[in-house]
């Protein structure tokens, strides 16, 4: 069949469910977009800049399992450039397609805009090549195999891709063979797994105490509710990275808490500094996210569960994916568990009554565990925000959405327009610090701009506070210049009418929070906390932080 090439990419990422495009218009794309302005399936949705864009589509792709923007060559594409690579971090499967200078310019090598004005084509493309799976320049004699090939790179590594269009191809008709389809997950050796199920089979029934211990793979690949079905066969408790919070529902039987090295509740420490049997899903041991490589796991004890592999005692197994290893695993046993898991139980201290208090963390984080509601979409900032989430014992359903590896501050405001937009019958909570708020904040003119209704937490604690417990409590590079914060959504959009307040009581939040979750449009709270007020576990995940940064020559210790 016969179709253009750009109309050949928009048609390839709405067979992935794609449905919005995020981006920055510039002269290198404008056929693309020219394009899409006209098509019924996919919308163009456009940022600030093409950082919030890449943010933007991240944050699409945790709800909806892809995502994408457009940008222009060079300073586009660069300027999105860390928003890939957190994708990539976080396993993030985003398209990032930049219309570059036409094919014939590029072939000549002549001096543009956009460029170093040396004739270089290579050298952006070079840079995405360290930060995406697959990556093409599209001709036209590509074109039918390449824009398809780089976009399944996508959806089956979960992970950004990165294509060039060049400005004068987007209408050049080319022969394809069918109308796009989803792409498909690889298929596996069906003896494989037949051994690799067996085989771990084998180690589960010898094993004494074993563990289940998830990470974001299992969310990417869809896995959670095979997961969980072999957790309860087998009466195999689970517990998950912080990088996979509320990955298995909190409230599941079994679930132990979230595991963090030696800053997890000792009961699991214990448990998996002893296992004898470690399901361990895609785990990825950063210092971010083990209490700075404070983890005991027995090397003996794990089985390394990935997408599309398993090595079990040394032995690997491959082309086998996760899904059809858990699912023979289940057939092979069919038997009820000796013994039933039970719920992790969930005590709560007494809040106090609200007044003239001033606020602390303590007592926000205390009131927002009971404001979070089943199925919210909860986005959350590192820094303090992300610590007292972490430990936050959550209701059945919720997402949360989060970057603890990547952890680029200001993420989660241009990532909150992409869960919106993908996840539109659900609530949507941002916490955020203001610190990370200064860096992406004019996000939030766009977020008036296409009607979201999120509600905004905006914890002012007057700068880079996890800065200054790692150091510089009272150095100038830690600080940040004061905004009036609840009067800036009403600033950045004037035909909008958001609902924003600042609270510094206890008496204040509560009113707050009534009246946020009663309107039918964007809420805006700006929580006022002193200085150096933070939840405890941050404290000391700073102290380890400055100890392994510094070492002997930390400048907290030679002061």
């Amino acid at each position: 069949m016969k179709i253009t090439i750009g109309s050949f990419i928009l048609q390839q990422l709405h067979a992935l469910s794609v449905d919005r495009i995020y981006g920055v218009p510039g002269d290198y794309n404008l056929s693309l977009l020219e394009l899409l302005e006209s098509d019924e399936r996919l919308t163009f949705v456009g940022n600030c800049n093409e950082l919030n864009a890449s943010y933007a589509a991240d944050g699409y792709a945790r709800m909806k399992g892809a995502g994408a923007l457009i940008v222009t060559y060079g300073v586009g594409d660069l300027a999105a450039l860390s928003g890939i690579a957190g994708a990539y971090a976080e396993s993030s499967p985003v398209v990032c397609i930049a219309g570059t200078p036409p094919l014939h310019a590029m072939k000549n090598h002549q001096l543009l805009h956009h460029t170093l004005g040396d004739g270089n084509f290579d050298n952006v493309m070079n840079c995405f090549k360290q930060f995406t799976v697959a990556q093409a320049l599209i001709t036209p004699e590509n074109a039918a195999q390449e824009i398809p090939r780089v976009i399944s790179r996508a959806w089956i590594e979960k992970k950004p891709v990165y294509l060039q269009l060049p400005s004068d191809i987007c209408d050049v008709e080319i022969e394809v063979a069918a109308a796009a389809a989803a792409p498909q997950l690889p298929a596996s050796d069906k003896y494989n797994v037949q051994l690799a199920a067996m085989a771990l089979l084998t180690k589960i029934k010898r094993a004494q105490r074993p563990i289940i211990l998830v990470d974001q793979m299992v969310d990417r690949y869809r896995l959670q509710q095979q997961v969980i079905a072999v957790a309860h066969r087998f009466a195999i408790p689970l517990t998950n990275m912080p990088t996979a919070k509320c990955i298995i529902p909190e409230d599941t039987a079994g679930w132990m808490g979230g595991y963090s090295g030696n800053l997890s509740r000792p009961e699991l420490y214990e448990r998996m500094a002893h296992s004898d049997c470690v399901l361990s899903f895609g785990v990825r041991l950063v210092d971010s996210t083990t209490g700075y490589f404070s983890q005991q796991i027995p090397a003996a004890a794990q089985v390394d569960i990935q997408p599309f592999s398993m090595t079990l005692d040394k032995t690997s197994y491959p082309a086998v994916s996760t899904a059809d290893l858990l699912q023979a695993l289940l057939e092979l046993s069919e038997d009820a568990p000796a013994q039933r898991l039970s719920p992790l139980a969930d005590p709560r201290d007494k809040l106090a009554t609200p007044s003239d208090a001033p606020l602390d963390q303590a007592y926000l984080w205390r009131r927002i565990q009971r404001f979070i509601q089943a199925d919210d979409v909860v986005v959350v900032e590192n820094g303090t925000s992300g610590a007292a989430i972490g430990g936050m014992r959550m209701p059945g359903g919720v997402k949360v959405v989060n970057q603890p590896i990547w952890g680029s501050i200001g993420y989660t405001l241009p990532a909150l327009l992409g869960t919106l937009m993908a996840a539109p019958e659900r609530r949507h909570l941002l916490f955020i610090g203001d610190g990370s708020f200064q860096l992406t904040a004019q996000e939030v003119s766009t977020l008036l701009r296409c009607e979201q209704k999120p509600i905004i937490f905006l914890i002012n604690n007057d700068g880079y506070t996890i800065e200054r417990y790692i150091l510089g409590e009272n150095s100038s590079y830690n600080d940040i210049s004061p905004w009036d914060y609840a009067k800036l959504p009403a600033v950045l959009n004037t035909q909008a009418q958001p609902f924003s307040v600042a609270v510094e009581t206890t008496q204040q939040l509560e009113m707050a929070l009534e009246h946020a979750s009663r309107q039918d449009r964007l809420a805006f709270i700006e929580v006022k906390v002193p200085m150096m007020d933070t939840p405890p576990v941050m404290k000391e995940f700073c102290n380890r932080c400055n100890s392994f940064n510094f070492g002997l020559t930390n400048p907290r210790r030679s002061a």
